[in-house]
């Protein structure tokens, strides 16, 4: 053993110190922000960093068989990891597409103050680092493609499949692996096809003003208006004109798929999900809506041409996705929500939310913790139920004020106006020892929806009101919104499903324009 150490010395003493530097400039940076608590927490997640390392290592050990590789490829990843590990330390920026994009556009010196005295203090320090790491590679006096460690280097990669399978995203979606990635899902070429609109396409309705909330996460019977025992929507509650619907159904259960189907003409039925679709916006901007999209919520590869195909996109906080454990609070967007309402009419805009999504406490300010004790650790066996609940029915709280604030705004342009919230999915709230979603539980199958109308509307068209508050109690599929929408403003030389639509009676009645009843 003692011959053993003392043959491969320095080539443990390298590999050991370079995965050290490399652990704490690079990997540690993402579970820096983590909220955790108590030593178990600390040590599942010290854990989960070793291994994650240990993975990283195998990578690092081919990449230093060969001097002339390691020279040159090695100070490259090394640079450009430290550099997103100081994003991640300072700011705790998302590492994803978007950030990648904005790297290569150059905008992000810009957008994050990467210039300062901070940054440039960590620059020098790196790169006297790896010179460090580069004269210590030297002192290495064995063939490492014939010694015993390689096993370990193996082994190390096997970690990363072994992790992945057990769970999806354990490693690749953490530093170093998900910069890999995000480079990788820049270069790729969207494939969902939008279908495009004929010219011929019309509405005879056009002086609708539709405001379009797209939440996340919510589940409808934790909503006080639906007969939630808490008051989780205490400001909505004493509104009129408030219609909340408790029976909505999607068995999409993750935002990917839920925010396509919502948007397009796909329905949740759909065995086999086409890649060529109908843009609800494409059709809205063919018919004369002005189409805006303001979102908190990062823009996901697959849905992304459908966001795009808004005449007008904004986004907040573009470079921390929900990974973030200091993503920016929703009423961001409330700023640029009023600055785009002064349109009088003809404006269909969409605010997607971060919503309730986990982290709960990173979705509401200080004013809404009103149910206590809330949860202090990511760690879900850590935490007591009713800690979680608390947390997230705090998140709806949030909600209450958030849409409430929209529809003063909304009020005040004394327009024909609808406000419409919907979650993209339900949460399980521990049935069956479940928590989150994006897995098989019916608890986040039943998203919330509620519908808030302007007096010029109801007065223009009672006939609508009447078949909204008919299905308030009744099961209504999520297929209902593109349909809706198009019939709400008569959208013609189009085909959609009258049917599915919200705004007809139970006998599928022809809605009457404001014109016939005036």
């Amino acid at each position: 053993m003692l011959s053993f150490l003392k043959k491969y010395k320095s080539q443990l003493y390298f590999h050991l110190l370079l995965n050290i530097i490399v652990g704490l400039c690079i990997t540690l940076s993402d579970y820096y922000h983590i909220p955790l608590s108590g030593f178990r927490d600390y040590f599942i997640y010290f854990i989960h960093f070793l291994l994650l390392q240990f993975s990283f290592f195998g990578i690092l050990y081919f990449l230093s068989i060969n001097k002339y590789l390691f020279y040159a490829t090695f100070s490259v990843l090394f640079m450009s990891l430290s550099l997103l590990g100081f994003y991640k330390y300072s700011l705790d920026i998302s590492i994803s597409k978007h950030l990648i994009e904005a790297i290569f556009e150059v905008s992000l010196l810009v957008s994050v103050d990467l210039i300062s005295i901070p940054f440039i203090g960590y620059l020098l320090f790196i790169g006297v680092v790896l010179y460090f790491i580069f004269k210590q590679y030297k002192k290495i006096v064995v063939n490492q493609l014939k010694s015993p460690l390689i096993i370990l280097a193996f082994l190390g990669i096997a970690t990363y499949f072994s992790a992945e399978n057990y769970r999806f995203g354990t490693f690749k979606n953490r530093l170093p692996y998900i910069a890999f990635n995000s480079v990788v899902k820049f270069f790729q070429e969207d494939n969902l096809l939008l279908l495009p609109v004929d010219d011929t396409t019309k509405s005879t309705v056009n002086d609708i003003n539709f405001v379009f909330i797209l939440g996340e996460s919510v589940r409808a019977d934790h909503i006080q208006l639906n007969g939630y025992s808490r008051e989780t929507s205490p400001k909505l509650s004493k509104r009129k004109n408030i219609i909340s619907y408790s029976d909505l159904y999607t068995p999409l259960t993750h935002t990917v798929a839920s925010v396509k189907q919502l948007l397009t003409n796909q329905s949740v039925d759909d065995a086999v999900k086409s890649n060529e679709v109908y843009s609800l916006f494409s059709i809205l901007n063919t018919v004369g809506y002005k189409t805006s999209w303001i979102g908190n919520s990062t823009i996901v590869k697959s849905y992304a041409p459908i966001i795009l195909s808004n005449q007008n996109v904004q986004l907040i906080d573009k470079f921390r996705s929900i990974l973030s454990f200091n993503k920016a609070l929703d009423e961001k967007m409330l700023q640029p929500f009023d600055s785009i309402l002064k349109t009088k009419k003809n404006q269909f805009i969409t605010l997607h939310m971060v919503g309730s999504h986990w982290w709960y406490e990173n979705r509401y300010s200080d004013e809404f913790r009103k149910f206590t004790p809330v949860i202090n650790s990511k760690h879900i066996p850590s935490l007591e139920p009713q800690e979680i609940i608390n947390s997230y029915d705090n998140t709806l709280l949030y909600l209450d004020n958030f849409i409430d604030v929209v529809i003063n705004s909304v009020e005040k342009t004394h327009t024909k106006s609808i406000v419409m919230y919907v979650a993209d999915h339900g949460e399980i709230l521990g049935e069956d020892g479940k928590w989150l979603h994006a897995q098989e539980s019916e608890a986040s199958k039943n998203p919330a929806m509620i519908i808030w109308y302007s007096d010029e509307f109801i007065t223009a068209y009672p006939n609508l009101v009447s078949s909204l508050k008919e299905k308030k109690d009744k099961r209504i599929s999520a297929d209902f919104f593109y349909h809706s929408i198009l019939d709400l403003f008569q959208v013609q030389n189009f085909d959609y499903e009258t049917e599915k639509s919200i705004f007809r009676s139970e006998n599928n009645e022809p809605i009457l324009s404001s014109e016939s009843l005036e």
